[in-house]
């Protein structure tokens, strides 16, 4: 038996890996086998995605396809099905196959939104950015989608990797309308409003990151405290500057941010 954890998570190498959070499973489902004669084709269906998600973030990868091929033989249109194998395959280095059963998910069902993630954060890893924005772009659509805020996110994170600043940072501004508690994102915008010279925002963002390291729901980077110091020197403001040197001397003197600012002091 393996039970599965409330609303599985997994961050897999190669994915959106600076906030994309991708969600397995939307249930919390204990599954035992074998099914019984009676056991409605649906339900049994339910159950042997749920089953091939298991093992699949156990990284049982052939049991995770035997469940999800399972499905697929009771319900050949089961997009949920289609679309966790295609996680597998990716997972295992199989990009042609993981497409297939990302395409073919959506081909039975087009509205299904988290299906569609998957297929957005897989073009992503394959480096088709402009392929991946458009299916994320379709995802932002639905409204009722209940991660819209991490859609947005990595929208802003294709556009920074497009050098699409402006579109970056409407994304993101997006992002933090739907949800204030991401850190991350308050870090982004900072960033992007320094380069694109806006110092004013670029403080009152970072301001905000600074609050929520203060109270332990991010922590600082190298890049986070090289990009304080800048701002710091900016608005001319000796004492924050000289803290956060202090500090990123103390938690990363080998950095080379470190060792930039040092020379530019």
């Amino acid at each position: 038996m393996i039970r599965l954890v409330k609303a599985v998570g997994l961050r897999w190498p190669g994915l959106l890996s600076f906030i994309l959070v991708t969600t397995l499973s939307g249930c919390v489902t204990t599954v035992e086998g074998p099914y019984t004669a009676k056991a409605s084709k649906s339900k049994a269906v339910e159950q042997y995605v749920q089953l091939g998600l298991a093992y699949f973030q156990n990284q049982e990868f052939e049991l995770a396809t035997e469940k999800l091929s399972r499905a697929l033989e009771i319900e050949p249109s089961n997009s949920m099905a289609h679309a966790a194998l295609g996680l597998v395959y990716q997972a295992q280095t199989e990009p042609e196959h993981a497409e297939r059963e990302f395409t073919t998910a959506l081909k039975h069902d087009p509205g299904y939104t988290r299906g569609r993630t998957y297929y957005a954060a897989f073009l992503f890893q394959e480096g088709r950015l402009k392929e991946s924005l458009e299916q994320f772009k379709l995802a932002s659509q639905d409204i009722r989608y209940e991660a819209r805020p991490q859609v947005f996110s990595n929208l802003g994170l294709i556009h920074v990797k497009l050098g699409q600043l402006d579109e970056a940072i409407e994304a993101y501004e997006k992002a933090l309308t739907l949800r204030r508690d991401q850190p991350s994102v308050y870090l982004s915008l900072a960033t992007l409003q320094y380069q694109v010279h806006n110092l004013k925002k670029a403080d009152r963002y970072y301001q905000t990151y600074w609050n929520h390291v203060r109270s332990g729901t991010a922590r600082h980077t190298p890049q986070s405290l090289a990009l304080g110091i800048n701002i710091a020197r900016d608005k001319k403001d000796l004492n924050e500057e000289a803290s956060l040197t202090l500090l990123l001397k103390n938690m990363y003197p080998d950095s080379t941010e470190y060792q930039k600012i040092k020379e530019s002091s």
